[in-house]
């Protein structure tokens, strides 16, 4: 296995989310995504590693860094998707869309 590429114990956490469903949910890019992780100061890939999964926990310390005012223009909406994300209110990957007709 290369560099930045070993398993988590969050790999078989059913909260955990990966970094590209924070990326959509979002709507930022990994470079954006990124500067927010580090100044959280939460561990991530080395390079790339949108399969790179984030507990529950990670996603709450990005959320109060994005709405810390250091990202004005980007973090607060991605702190206010991320907050959709873990409430269930954003679909995750993997999910099926429940139909509503009876």
């Amino acid at each position: 296995m290369r560099r930045g590429q070993s398993y988590r114990p969050n790999d078989h956490d059913p909260e955990a989310i990966s970094k590209q469903e924070l990326l959509d949910a979002a709507d930022i890019s990994s470079k954006v995504f990124d500067s927010i992780r580090k100044a959280a100061r939460i561990k991530g890939p080395s390079h790339g590693g949108l399969e790179w999964m984030f507990s529950r926990d990670e996603v709450q310390a990005l959320i109060r860094k994005a709405d810390s005012g250091l990202f004005t223009e980007r973090g607060k909406p991605a702190a206010e998707a991320w907050r959709a994300l873990l409430a269930g209110e954003l679909k995750r990957d993997g999910e099926d869309e429940e139909s509503d007709e009876d």
